[in-house]
């Protein structure tokens, strides 16, 4: 495994016991067999070509379980329109080192709208729309 990666400790806990077995996007239940294919992991501050050697890119808060493969569903859509993607916390900007764009600090939009926070504990606490990033 490369610097920034996902250990599968953490693929797993955001897996079962914080996605509960879906799409944190689209909430689509997805089997833990399909992995690479039917679902993937998604970094929200992308880890870049080179790689990295900030912890927080491998970190739970970082990652989101997506349906798709990258160029298939939630997980497509979300490189195809990155521009969404970076105002709903989708996505965090790469070049951005301030705590205020820290994987849990960034809160991050569900496809109903609702806005959650992710806890480097791996948890997932819905927040109320009108709080700042």
């Amino acid at each position: 495994m490369g610097a920034g990666d996902f250990t599968p400790a953490i693929v797993r806990k955001a897996f079962f016991d914080r996605e509960r077995e879906a799409c944190f996007v689209c909430r689509r239940g997805l089997r833990w067999e399909g992995r690479g294919v039917e679902w993937s992991a998604h970094h929200r501050k992308p880890r870049g070509a080179g790689g990295t050697s900030d912890p927080r890119i491998g970190s739970i808060a970082n990652l989101l379980i997506v349906c798709g493969s990258g160029t298939t569903g939630c997980h497509g859509r979300i490189e195809r329109n990155r521009e969404i993607a970076l105002r709903v916390g989708l996505l965090i900007p790469t070049n951005a080192t301030t705590e205020t764009f820290a994987p849990a600090a960034v809160r991050v939009r569900r496809l109903d709208k609702t806005w959650w926070l992710l806890t480097e504990s791996g948890r997932a606490v819905e927040v109320e729309e009108g709080i700042p990033q």
